[in-house]
């Protein structure tokens, strides 16, 4: 196996650190959050030890968004604060910018949205045409934003820029991912038709990727129990929670199980008390 093979090595090689922070990369692509978190932890550890700053940086800009995705907004804040000094201090400009967009990600999740919408606009604002990832991915986290505090058109908006961007340099992560934040959006306002149309549109740049295709189909399982849909939610939630056990993804499949659990308790004819929660 890679992972133990890495952690054999002693902790003074020069790689160990890098090898352990690529592989937590590909531990939270599939939705692995804990095993991605334990493998920064290991690699910030040994980025200290060693004096190395922008392994240091690197390791908690990335631990700040695998806390963040498990519930620990105000620790990735800390954290993501850390590197974002550390990359102003190294000069690693487009760093720093990447670091600031996931605290504005984090301030966003620890409802603190007024800092969040500051910030992300203060990434693209200094930016402008550089770094267009980057860029990117501030529109989005904008939308989500104003999704957040009930402002639909400039959350459609910025989704829409992101797309364009997107589009353009055929970055399918992020075309995923607006799609999938436009659905629920959609969602939101009750538009049942449009929120499972983007859900399509968001597999079709899956690329194959199953973690992927289980959030959609997760997110297809919540719009269809909320239509008192319930065979096709539970189709749904069966096929998203199957994928995210093999994955390790266990926070997915938490949630997964927790529509199953609606959907018995409610599938038996009694009806729902709202269509939306």
């Amino acid at each position: 196996m890679l992972g133990p093979k890495i952690e054999a090595l002693p902790d003074d090689h020069p790689s160990k650190a890098q090898c352990l922070h690529n592989l937590s990369l590909l531990f939270g692509s599939v939705g692995n959050r804990a095993e991605s978190k334990r493998l920064l932890i290991h690699a910030l550890r040994l980025g200290r030890e060693l004096g190395d700053d922008q392994q240091v940086a690197d390791s908690l800009c990335h631990l700040a968004g695998a806390n963040r995705l498990m519930g620990l907004e105000k620790e990735g804040i800390h954290q993501v604060k850390e590197a974002s000094e550390i990359f102003q201090r190294l000069g690693d400009t487009a760093s720093q910018s990447r670091c600031l967009i996931n605290l504005a990600w984090a301030l966003h999740d620890d409802k603190q949205l007024d800092a969040a919408e500051e910030t992300a606009s203060h990434v693209i604002d200094l930016l402008l045409e550089d770094e267009q990832f980057i860029v990117c991915n501030g529109h989005r986290v904008l939308g989500t934003i104003y999704h957040s505090k009930g402002d639909a058109e400039k959350a459609i908006h910025h989704f829409g820029v992101a797309l364009g961007i997107a589009s353009s340099l055929g970055m399918e992560d992020q075309l995923f991912w607006t799609y999938f934040a436009l659905a629920e959006l959609f969602f939101t306002k009750g538009c049942f038709c449009g929120a499972h149309a983007f859900v399509e549109e968001a597999k079709s740049h899956a690329v194959n990727n199953t973690y992927l295709l289980a959030r959609a189909s997760w997110q297809n399982a919540k719009f269809w129990y909320h239509q008192h849909r319930f065979e096709e939610a539970k189709s749904e939630a069966l096929s998203a929670l199957d994928v995210f056990e093999k994955l390790g993804a266990t926070n997915n499949a938490e949630d997964a199980r927790m529509i199953l659990g609606l959907i018995e308790r409610n599938a038996g004819g009694n009806g729902l008390g709202s269509s939306h929660t």
